[in-house]
């Protein structure tokens, strides 16, 4: 086995290259591993309250506060107010895979009554959170309809889908996303817009 010895000199030297290096290091002029992070911009510091532990009268108070900003009438004033989560969709009774709720009493002006599926809501995003509550708040407050209903032939041509259109939204719906959707929904702008009869 050959050892290598170093002189005194050479020890000098490469104590004095090591030194150089950590200044260098320390100046900025290290190279930092660059890492992509693609993350959903929150556009409107208005929802930053909401976490993943939110209620839903959480959700209700940014919804109410929402429609005041937005122009429309307080959805809460004088009406009895229940939100619930209800369990696995009971297809029988019209919730499908694709409705992550249900609205109830809809023609009643005392109430604005709706539930949430638990287990739906468990697995959604903020943003697919804050589309399912504004879907089922928009039939249970403003009577709106979807725009096409199963059995129907609808020939609309969306950019994108309004929140009327299904309670789900898909799984890279975003922050901005949400956003441009609400402002159509509060604004009654998209195209099929209907309404529930209640004479």
């Amino acid at each position: 086995m050959m050892v290598y010895k170093m002189n005194t000199k050479q020890i000098a030297l490469f104590m004095l290259a090591l030194l150089v290096f950590a200044c260098s290091k320390e100046n900025g002029e290290e190279e930092v591993e660059e890492e992509i992070v693609i993350e959903d911009e929150l556009t409107d510091p208005f929802y930053a309250s909401l976490d993943e532990d939110s209620t839903l009268d959480d959700y209700w108070e940014i919804f109410r506060q929402d429609a005041i900003r937005s122009g429309r009438p307080d959805p809460g004033f004088e009406r009895q107010v229940v939100i619930f989560y209800g369990t696995e969709p009971d297809f029988a009774s019209g919730v499908t895979a694709d409705h992550a709720g249900r609205a109830y009493d809809i023609c009643n002006d005392n109430n604005i009554r709706f539930e949430l599926i638990k287990s739906f809501w468990e697995d959604y995003s903020i943003p697919r959170r804050l589309f399912t509550f504004y879907h089922e708040a928009g039939h249970a407050r403003y009577k709106y309809r979807h725009p096409c209903e199963s059995g129907e032939t609808c020939n609309y041509q969306f950019d994108h889908l309004p929140i009327m259109w299904r309670s789900v939204a898909g799984s890279d719906y975003k922050f901005s996303d949400f956003i441009r959707d609400k402002e159509d929904f509060f604004a009654r702008r998209w195209d099929g817009i209907r309404y529930f009869n209640c004479n």
